[in-house]
């Protein structure tokens, strides 16, 4: 082998092998995390060309097919991924999630893919976000075309603040009683945007962040805290972002509303039956 050549992967000692295989596999995060899949499904190639048996490095691959639109590379990937490791719940769920998409409705994944938020707009900000089930959701082909981080729209539909695709395909109904709300605040200036936190079968998350509040609502919160951050699930984003604990045990009551007026009282209902409660996500 001439000096200036890398070895090759059977010249590898085992302690270089592990070094590698580290070092990629963290160069295919970052590729994942800049959505660029293209370069992160070669880097996850390139690590089982190095380890055979990594299942993480499958599915991370999978996830890169199934994000292209590349849904029968991405079955193989997950199958890969459970030949490594017979227990693996993230492929199991993967591949059940792609048993529901057909490879007519890849080319909707490729366009999903390119609509992803910023990591950052899943962290918390205190009175400005909150996480909702949604209600009434879309048939589950539907629901699976969308993963982590998807940016979906909000708008009025029948009196109903109501969550679609970017193009406008249902996706189900925010909670009656925030969905109200927001919609009351929406009506007097208030801005907001959402994307999915995660989604399984028949179940659809998304968290909604005020971007803009007008000044006819200053001191009016969108989200006001919880008396009990443990009276609800915590949320969590699979698929690129993680859970992390929250509580609201320290914030200031005074702090809620300021307003007085009838219509504020209204906005002061306890908002464990809003359906909602604070999101605090950052990048895995």
């Amino acid at each position: 082998m001439d000096s200036g050549e890398a070895p090759s992967v059977e010249e590898y000692t085992d302690e270089e092998r592990r070094g590698r295989r580290r070092q990629l596999a963290q160069q295919a995060i970052s590729f994942a995390s800049q959505n660029r899949w293209q370069e992160a499904a070669d880097i996850n190639g390139r690590i089982v060309e190095l380890v055979p048996d990594d299942a993480e490095a499958y599915n991370r691959l999978g996830k890169a097919y199934t994000e292209m639109g590349h849904i029968s590379q991405a079955r193989v990937a997950y199958q890969n991924s459970l030949r490594a490791d017979a227990a693996n719940l993230i492929a199991q769920r993967n591949l059940d999630r792609l048993s529901r998409i057909s490879e007519s409705e890849a080319g909707e994944l490729a366009k999903q893919a390119r609509l992803k938020l910023d990591p950052r707009f899943f962290m918390e900000e205190t009175g400005k976000t909150g996480v909702s089930v949604v209600q009434d959701p879309a048939p589950t082909n539907v629901l699976a075309t969308l993963t982590a981080g998807n940016q979906v729209n909000l708008e009025e539909q029948d009196g109903r603040l109501t969550v679609t695709t970017m193009d406008g395909t249902y996706l189900g109904r925010v909670d009656k009683r925030l969905g109200t709300r927001l919609l009351r605040l929406m009506q007097t200036g208030n801005a907001y945007q959402a994307g999915v936190v995660g989604s399984d079968e028949a179940l659809l998350r998304v968290i909604i962040r005020e971007t803009s509040q007008s000044p006819e609502n200053a001191g009016r919160i969108s989200f006001p805290p919880q008396g009990s951050s443990d009276s609800l699930p915590r949320p969590y984003l699979r698929e690129g972002l993680r859970r992390r604990a929250v509580t609201s045990d320290d914030e200031d009551e005074d702090d809620v509303d300021l307003d007085v007026d009838s219509e504020a009282e209204d906005d002061e209902e306890d908002t464990s039956e809003f359906g909602f409660h604070e999101a605090s996500l950052d990048e895995a």
